[in-house]
């Protein structure tokens, strides 16, 4: 009895047993060195699915989805001695047993399970689902219309630095999808030297490009905006990889603050999946196949750059369709009591469960498969051993089975066909990838060129039509046309009426030609188009791609009234369908004239020419007469491009 009482000193053993039936949070107890389970909480068996075979069996064959996702690894430290806590970690499992992983998010404490000697004889994990905690949070930031400027309003002057020295904008192929994540260190947040690229060839290649400047701070931040310039100048000029990669060597040697640099440059071939790669002291590629195999490229490193090391030895390998090629650098697999070895076999691990995976349809993972593997890997790597040291950056290519299908539409001249339109191209975009700001602008050239072609264009003896064909070039620009069959009226001398479209065209493209001939007018109109990298800190929550907020394509108005006068706030688009019903409204709600009026176009997602009339017109009639859109808000460049800026205030600024 007293040996009893002594090994049973928390409490009754009968009564633990039924408070651990009940217990609200989730607890694993695993025994040996094949983590065996041999306790689980009701709410901790319920979140993998009830399975009937859980407890007595290995976790690994017991839950074998998380492979890849560094929670085996997390359990294997702890039963060296190593404890680990995670805070808000994405966890997928198949809850149904149909093979569609599932997301939820925990908080967790993983700790040895030690006998009364000191020996170790499992690991205990105790967790809390922060999955509505996560949840509700990113809810709040979606819903938030100004999210992004608020973001950097909040970063750091850091993380403003990388962003700036960094491409802008990553760009969108009709072949190659690529994605790139960079995390500023997490244990001094000052800029590091980490960099990338990725360049779009003359001769359809593409090259992509990794580097480290030894160092932290602005010189090392300054270093790395010098090395890419230079690669990006001499791949643009048509040099071969071994010959930028000379001019990159002999450029190094000459600064202090680039000297011993590293870097990876792969080439790729679209089209022959012909790859070429070359190092500088740089960790070799990881190709990842369409099966999930991993294989990191056998590559001969020369020295750091600028140190006389000689020419780097070029790889050339066959990236096959549906592969990806993994760009990293040493951030990503450098961790304390661990040897790069094993960091690499992480990354690898990682690579392959991520690509493997299939995910249900409401996880917040994007969907895309390089932003997809960007964001698990860089999130499952970065959680070992309580954070990252160093800068990280990841940067995948994926060679898609088969190029981008160009959009083709036939739609009569109708306001009615706006809406369909819209909607057709803005899944057209986003299935290719294709950046916010990008697909704003292309939405309302197409917007204005249609509105054109359905008021100007006319035929005889049957329905007018007109054409719409957006189609991928190598370089990465879109060549958008719309062509209809009749003959446009001339102008009219109405600086508040017609006119404006062109103008509008112009403002939001790269370039423009209009086509007139016998047979009708084109609208020829070209932009390269980009996608955004993701830059964050230490301190920030990854945001998930995941399912997109649709398209608004139905116009909704309210008003209200304030102590500053009167409020129309108007959703959705405003184009020649609906600007009758927002004219009506205006007219309403003006009734006596006796308060300030302003109209607000923050949540307006298409502003077209007929739309900018009605605004031309209601400010010469209407002596207090505000525009309030919030920064960054399709509508606002929009009213800037149209003589319209001195109109606008911010939503909620007082009358002035």
């Amino acid at each position: 009895m007293a040996e009893a009482d002594q090994h049973w000193s928390s409490g009754d053993p009968r009564k633990l047993l039924d408070a651990f039936e009940q217990l609200p949070g989730f607890v694993w107890v695993f025994e040996g060195p094949d983590l065996r389970v041999v306790a689980a909480s009701p709410e901790v068996r319920a979140a993998v699915g009830n399975r009937s075979d859980l407890i007595g069996r290995p976790f690994k064959q017991a839950v074998p989805e998380l492979v890849g996702q560094h929670i085996f690894e997390l359990l294997d430290q702890a039963l060296h001695g190593i404890r680990t806590r995670g805070y808000e970690q994405r966890i997928l499992t198949d809850r149904h047993g149909d093979g569609k992983l599932e997301e939820a998010f925990y908080t967790f404490d993983i700790a040895p399970w030690r006998d009364p000697d000191g020996s170790i004889r499992g690991v205990i994990v105790q967790a809390v689902d922060a999955t509505d905690v996560v949840t509700a949070r990113r809810a709040a930031e979606s819903a938030a219309t100004i999210s992004e400027q608020r973001y950097r309003h909040a970063a750091s002057l850091v993380l403003e630095l990388q962003r700036s020295l960094l491409p802008e904008a990553l760009p969108v192929l009709p072949r190659v999808q690529v994605a790139a994540h960079y995390r500023v260190a997490g244990s001094d947040l000052v800029a590091g030297g980490d960099w990338f690229d990725v360049v779009p060839l003359p001769d359809d290649r593409i090259a992509l490009a990794v580097g480290d400047v030894v160092g932290h701070g602005a010189a090392a931040a300054a270093a790395m905006g010098q090395l890419r310039t230079v690669v990006l100048q001499a791949l643009r000029s048509g040099r071969t990889l071994a010959q930028t990669l000379a001019v990159l060597d002999d450029f190094a040697g000459h600064t202090p603050a680039t000297r011993a640099a590293t870097t990876c440059i792969a080439v790729l071939h679209p089209v022959t999946g012909t790859l070429e790669v070359a190092s500088h002291a740089h960790p070799p590629p990881l190709l990842v196949d369409a099966a999930g195999n991993t294989t990191f490229m056998p590559l001969t490193p020369a020295g750091p750059l600028g140190t006389r090391s000689g020419p780097a030895t070029i790889h050339t390998t066959r990236l096959a369709a549906g592969g990806l090629l993994l760009l990293y650098t040493d951030g990503l697999i450098e961790r304390p009591h661990r040897s790069l070895r094993e960091g690499a076999r992480s990354l690898a691990t990682a690579a392959a469960a991520a690509r493997r995976a299939t995910l249900h349809e409401n996880t917040t993972v994007p969907d895309r498969l390089p932003d997809r593997v960007c964001t698990l890997v860089t999130e499952r790597l970065t959680l070992a051993d309580g954070g990252y040291r160093d800068d990280i950056t990841l940067l995948a290519a994926y060679l898609m089975p088969e190029p981008v299908t160009p959009l083709r539409l036939t739609l009569p001249t109708d306001p009615a066909a706006l809406r369909p339109m819209r909607r057709q191209m803005t899944e057209w975009l986003h299935t290719i990838g294709v950046g916010a700001q990008d697909t704003s602008d292309l939405l309302h050239a197409l917007g204005e060129a249609a509105g054109n072609a359905i008021e100007h264009a006319s035929s005889s003896g049957t329905p007018a039509t007109f054409n719409v064909e957006a189609v991928l070039q190598d370089d990465g620009v879109v060549d958008l046309t719309c062509a209809d069959r009749g003959r446009w009226r001339p102008p009219v001398p109405d600086p508040g009426g017609r006119g404006r479209g062109l103008a509008m065209i112009r403002g939001l493209v790269d370039h423009l030609d209009v086509i007139r001939t016998a047979d009708g007018t084109t609208l020829r109109m070209r932009h390269r188009l980009g996608r955004p990298a993701t830059v964050t800190s230490a301190a920030a929550h990854p945001t998930g791609g995941g399912p997109r907020t649709p398209t608004v394509d139905d116009m909704s108005i309210h008003v209200t009234d304030t102590t500053d006068g009167r409020t129309v706030a108007v959703h959705g688009p405003v184009d020649m369908a609906t600007t009758p019903q927002l004219r009506a409204a205006i007219v309403q709600a003006n009734r006596g004239g006796a308060l300030p009026l302003t109209i607000d176009v923050s949540a307006v997602s298409h502003l077209s020419s007929a739309g900018v009339q009605l605004l031309h017109r209601l400010a010469e009639d209407l002596d207090r007469l505000r525009v309030a859109a919030e920064p960054g808000c399709p509508a606002e460049a929009v009213l800037a491009l149209t003589g319209l800026q001195h109109l606008l205030t911010r939503p909620g600024a007082p009358d002035s």
